[in-house]
């Protein structure tokens, strides 16, 4: 369970110190302590628990209400500077501050800003911080009870607040610890202890990460020089199997795309001789002969097949095609050209098989 400290000043030198205990994302108190500036030492065992709050009296700070056109913490933290400097007879770099929004209006926003001096609260810190305590908030639990009832009359409120009850103040303590009405810590006092923890640890990651990214790089760098011998060693095999494979070719660039095309050749090749049956077209052609045809040149395909020769005259050519259509489909005749010895060429173009 967390253990976290509450230091609530009632002056710069004293105050209560509550301990409460996280349970069951709430707090509960463990105990109260008091301290004076005199006999500091009772809070030394909150260094220990590393994680504490600080509540400064509402006399310490000052107070501008202003109305202002946005309510985004961003901007009013960039804005607000300006509107103190016009406000205040030394420059706004003196003070440290921090808003509350109030409520809003027609036209606005109504905004508390809470201011302390610098000095005054970079004492309270260095005191703090000689006993190793570094509180991550400073807050007050008697502006949260002000400014919990609205803006109504605080500026009254403001000047003359009622007193808070020890109980109300812890009560006050315990919200705070899950919802703080303003943190003081920003700027030059903003908390870094967590910050320069996390940045060790990182820096820390951040060599270990970089050992190990180097045994990886090392472990890669040796992998790809074993697969470069092997895969040098398996490229001269594929090569002399290749050149086994087609002796005449002189010339070998890519084994791989090579052995494609010549795949691809083969099916090619393949796929227009699947479906013809050049036995049987040659005998089914030998019954068709006609007197005075010579048949010269006969080329085979399964979609367009050709069959070239000369005959003595047209009626011989006719006869020829009327015998091819009987077995034959889609039988044409064509480039026809009279030779001077009187014979006649001619192409038989048959498409597809039957």
């Amino acid at each position: 369970m967390r253990t976290v400290g509450f230091i609530d000043l009632s002056s710069e030198r004293s105050g209560e110190v509550y301990v409460f205990k996280g349970r069951g994302g709430g707090y509960e108190l463990e105990r109260t302590m008091h301290y004076t500036g005199e006999d500091s030492s009772q809070l030394s065992e909150l260094a220990a628990m590393g994680e504490c709050c600080l509540s400064i009296p509402l006399g310490m700070l000052n107070f501008r209400v202003m109305k202002l056109p946005f309510s985004e913490k961003e901007k009013l933290m960039k804005v607000i500077p300006f509107e103190l400097g016009a406000l205040l007879m030394e420059s706004a770099d003196h003070v440290v501050f921090d808003a509350i929004v109030m409520g809003s209006e027609e036209g606005g926003f109504d905004v508390l800003v809470a201011y302390a001096e610098k000095g005054m609260l970079r004492e309270i810190l260095s005191r703090l911080s000689a006993l190793d305590i570094d509180p991550q908030v400073v807050t007050s639990v008697e502006l949260q009870a002000i400014a919990k009832n609205g803006t109504g009359d605080i500026a009254a409120r403001l000047m003359n607040p009622s007193p808070l009850e020890h109980d109300a103040r812890i009560s006050a303590a315990k919200n705070e610890l899950s919802r703080h009405t303003i943190n003081l810590r920003t700027g030059p006092f903003a908390y870094t202890r967590d910050r320069e923890k996390v940045n060790k640890k990182l820096k820390v990651t951040f060599v270990l990460s970089l050992v190990l990214a180097l045994l990886i790089n090392a472990y890669f760098i040796f992998g790809i020089v074993s697969a470069r011998t092997g895969a040098s060693s398996l490229r001269r095999d594929i090569r002399s199997m290749y050149a086994a494979l087609f002796p005449n070719e002189k010339k070998i660039t890519d084994e791989l795309y090579q052995m494609k095309s010549h795949m691809r050749e083969i099916k090619e090749k393949g796929d227009a001789l699947l479906g013809v049956h050049p036995l049987q077209f040659l005998l089914d052609l030998s019954q068709k002969t006609v007197q005075g045809v010579a048949l010269n040149e006969i080329v085979l395909d399964k979609d367009v097949s050709t069959i070239k020769g000369e005959a003595s005259s047209m009626d011989g050519i006719d006869k020829m095609k009327t015998r091819l259509s009987a077995s034959l489909t889609n039988v044409s005749v064509s480039d026809i050209k009279p030779l001077p010895t009187g014979k006649i060429l001619f192409t038989v173009v048959v498409k597809g098989q039957r």
